[in-house]
């Protein structure tokens, strides 16, 4: 922890160490006259010296202002933030760029459950699993612990099978029962990581079912048709756009996981081969796929016209400073799902969106031109090459082919009744 310091001298150092972020001059302003705001409060409360305690509450009647009408969303999240970079220079020393969490949902509280889930994710990481299937391990962790400490366990050694059913039960309700098959292996990664370190006296991993829902599943696909619509609804006058028209173009044309969208590397693209060589995030297997002429110049344009000057390696960052790379999960969602918005496709309620619905397009596209499995899993880099059998949902003219008839079956007439 820095030194007690005047809550001035803290603003001019924090303003200095975020200086490497390259925030722009409007910003900053943004910035000078929210901390000015709170110094007004500290001299209002007869404090000159920074204090945790008093920031929070600083924050806190603000959040009421808000929720009162009295204070606009964006003035709310502004003094949010820029107190927050106080509060991590004061406690650090420096100050690290990230989204707060929304309001209520502050995280783990207890230094128990915070040193577990740091031992954990620690050894995910020398595990060596794919960066992909860390967060989501990571996430999962993370709220079975934050449930957990909810209920006011004080040790995981006093959870019961029956406890894991709950949280599944609970966690059911926000996702898809499709993506709760990868819900549940995050699950069970956790589980045995608390019997293996003494965590819990007994394996758990015992009350989580081996499936969740059918597999049988559609695969959420947009039509051709679809395709251009959403294509010609990006504006690629603006530097978004360029950047927004090569994002959807990987995924709908080489079939791309948003996970290796936004870890894409300038020197992971090789021109003088026109391929793209990556590492998967996900399998940790390496995909070289072509780099078709649209996508290409696409990424060209990028490049020259729209992407910020920055020494990040990544490929695709963020239009505003901080100039990093996008997130998987929030970012490449929101660009693919604003642009199916603005076409007016897949708009109604429980209709999936974001870059899975381009690379599910593509497998339907390769299946209904006949391309073979073993060329679409090739193409998708699938590390099963069972995984691409679930395409065949998408191949409805094929399917059709299928269909029995019901000659032969007889209906007694008192069954319809």
């Amino acid at each position: 922890m820095i030194e007690q310091l005047s809550v001035k001298d803290l603003i001019v150092q924090t303003r200095e160490a975020i200086a490497p972020l390259h925030h722009s001059k409007s910003t900053l302003w943004q910035y000078d006259y929210a901390w000015e705001q709170l110094c007004l409060y500290f001299i209002a409360h007869d404090c000159s010296s920074f204090s945790i305690e008093l920031a929070d509450r600083y924050v806190g009647e603000a959040r009421e202002k808000y929720e009162q009408g009295e204070l606009k969303e964006w003035k709310f999240k502004l003094i949010r933030k820029t107190t927050d970079m106080l509060a991590q220079f004061h406690e650090n020393g420096c100050v690290h760029w990230m989204h707060l969490p929304k309001w209520g949902s502050q995280g783990l509280r207890g230094q128990y459950f915070i040193d577990i889930f740091a031992t954990y994710v620690l050894k995910l990481r020398k595990v060596g699993y794919g960066d992909g299937t860390v967060e989501l391990y990571h996430l999962v962790a993370k709220k079975f612990l934050e449930y957990v400490e909810d209920r006011n366990v004080k040790n995981l050694d006093q959870l019961t099978p029956k406890d894991i059913v709950l949280f599944i039960s609970a966690i059911s309700g926000s996702y898809q029962p499709t993506s709760m098959s990868t819900i549940l292996s995050g699950l069970r990664s956790f589980t045995r990581f608390a019997a293996q370190t003494g965590l819990t006296s007994s394996d758990l991993t015992v009350a989580i079912p081996k499936a969740f829902g059918r597999k049988t599943i559609l695969i959420p696909t947009i039509t051709a048709k679809e395709e251009d619509l959403m294509l010609a609804a990006v504006d690629r006058t603006t530097m978004v756009g360029k950047r927004d028209f090569a994002i959807i173009l990987l995924a709908l044309r080489l079939g791309l996981r948003s996970i290796d969208i936004v870890r894409l590397k300038l020197d992971d693209i090789k021109w003088t081969t026109d391929s793209i060589s990556i590492i998967q995030q996900k399998t940790l297997r390496r995909l070289e796929v072509p780099l078709l002429a649209d996508v290409g110049n696409a990424i060209i344009d990028y490049l020259l016209h729209g992407r910020p000057e920055s020494n990040s390696p990544y490929v695709f960052l963020r239009s505003q400073a901080p100039y990093k790379n996008l997130s998987p999960r929030s970012g490449l969602y929101a660009v693919v799902a604003s642009d199916m918005e603005r076409a007016g496709i897949r708009q109604e309620a429980g209709q999936r969106r974001g870059t899975h619905c381009l690379r599910h397009s593509l497998a339907a596209r390769l299946l209904a031109e006949e391309t073979p499995l073993p060329v679409i899993s090739s193409v998708l880099g699938h590390a099963n090459k069972d995984s691409t059998r679930a395409y065949l949902s998408t191949d409805s003219e094929h399917l059709r082919h299928c269909a029995l008839g019901l000659d032969g079956i007889e209906v007694a007439a008192g069954a319809l009744l």
